[in-house]
């Protein structure tokens, strides 16, 4: 198995059962005009019922990285009351 790398999902075709999805790299950042140049980097060829099953995998990620970060702000809040609580704690005792 290899790994490829893109930055951006570019566009998509469907043809005679066959899904193409268009994939493109950064060339070149103007930080003055803020604009990004991208050229295309690679085309993932699959039929239509793979590129289903694709979706659906994909759909549960999405869900997955949502719910963790509905859940992160409201752990790092408990973590900070908790540390909190723990310096007046220590304090109270060093009294």
């Amino acid at each position: 198995m290899s790994d490829v790398f893109v930055d951006r999902f570019m566009k998509f075709n469907v043809s005679q059962g066959i899904v193409r999805l268009d994939f493109a790299r950064v060339e070149d950042i103007d930080p003055e005009k803020n604009e990004i140049t991208m050229s295309p980097s690679t085309r993932l060829v699959m039929p239509i019922d793979s590129f289903m099953h694709f979706v659906d995998q994909a759909n549960k990620l999405r869900t997955g990285i949502i719910d963790q970060a509905k859940k992160a702000p409201a752990t790092e809040a408990v973590e900070k009351s908790e540390a909190k609580k723990k310096t007046k704690t220590t304090k109270a005792t060093k009294a």
